[in-house]
């Protein structure tokens, strides 16, 4: 559900679900009637009646794509709904201007953090005066001005039944996805003309703990290059490992986002994200951002293919890393609200790109 952000009349009708685990909606205000979706607790859900049913009184509520029934009891509405909606709710901000500027602090004349795409969308974690303070990721917050932006409030909604087992195959299929790209990598290692399995770049200096940030104004964004010629055998084992990589990493696409992490399942950062990824294939990136930076070969920004890293900086040094997975999009473990995710790879503007992979 998206309210309006700051409008309190978008609330009359809204009423938030208290629940332990998950409530049933029914297609009738009976629990003989059949089931047709699933509210969880702190849901909100818009009541469009309210009827005697079962055991008292029931709503007729729409959240999300389901319309059905719940005994009232499950709710609380009002001034209390609209209390704990606006504590519970995510607020967002989109981009309605191309390359709006990232500030350190809420005024025009601060240092510019980064450069901002046109219709990207981030979490907003606080206001000051004609400024919203957002996190771009876990490793960048910064200011922008109202100006520029349209704010919504999100609150989790009720799932049909058919929503849940659309996800659950969804995820069944990336990890099937995964499977088969793997296999057709070793495939392509066992046929190639040589049989040498790929292996990682040369590292770079490998002396620098920190790699600098070119300034924000002055990187462009990443590019789109074809997949690896298939010319020779060598060429088919990079084009499927890019592949493969992408497959793998892809599959663990909603898993938590975690400090410190490198667990693929049970959290990691952005960087214990990349180094699990690419440690399953026997490729050693490093453990941090700045690392991987520096041990990967450099490649430009608008060179960058499927399974290359992008980084990005903020001020002077590098502070975020992610995957690029074709398409201008990247994955990388983002924040503690998105977990790890798929997001446009100028989300904020990358300014460094490197390889492991040919």
């Amino acid at each position: 559900m998206v309210i309006s952000a700051w409008a309190d009349s978008a609330y009359d009708n809204v009423a938030i679900s208290r629940v332990t685990g998950y409530v049933n909606v029914r297609q009738e205000p009976n629990t003989q009637s059949s089931i047709i979706g699933k509210i969880y607790n702190n849901c909100a859900a818009t009541i469009q009646s309210s009827v005697e049913g079962e055991g008292g009184t029931w709503y007729q509520i729409q959240s999300g794509s389901v319309n059905g029934y719940i005994k009232a009891q499950y709710f609380i509405t009002g001034a209390e709904a609209e209390a704990i909606a606006k504590e519970i709710g995510t607020t967002y901000a989109t981009v309605n201007a191309d390359s709006l500027r990232l500030r350190e602090k809420p005024d025009l004349t601060s240092n510019v953090l980064t450069l901002l795409s046109k219709d990207a969308t981030y979490q907003v974690i606080g206001e000051e005066g004609n400024f919203a303070k957002i996190a771009i990721d876990t490793d960048l917050e910064g200011y922008i001005s109202k100006d520029y932006i349209k704010t919504t409030v999100e609150l989790d909604k009720a799932v049909s039944l058919a929503e849940e087992a659309a996800k659950a195959a969804e995820t069944q299929q990336l990890k099937d996805e995964a499977v088969t790209a793997i296999a057709q990598m070793e495939e392509a290692k066992k046929s190639a003309e040589n049989n040498k399995t790929i292996e990682a770049n040369p590292e770079g200096d490998g002396v620098s703990s920190t790699v600098s940030a070119p300034p924000a104004s002055s990187v462009a964004g990443p590019g789109e290059q074809g997949p690896a010629g298939s010319g020779s055998g060598s060429d088919q084992v990079v084009s499927a490992t890019r592949n493969a990589v992408v497959a793998y990493a892809k599959q663990f696409i909603g898993n938590p986002y975690l400090y410190g992490g490198t667990s693929l399942t049970e959290g990691a950062d952005c960087s214990g994200f990349t180094m699990s990824v690419f440690a399953h294939f026997g490729i050693s990136t490093g453990r941090s951002s700045r690392d991987q930076a520096v041990k990967g070969r450099e490649i430009s920004v608008e060179s960058v293919q499927p399974g290359d890293l992008l980084f990005y900086g903020s001020s002077e040094y590098i502070n975020h890393v992610a995957l690029y997975i074709g398409g201008g999009k990247v994955v990388h473990s983002s924040t503690p609200k998105t977990g790890i995710t798929i997001t446009s790879a100028n989300y904020r503007t990358p300014c460094k790109a490197v390889s492991f992979l040919d």
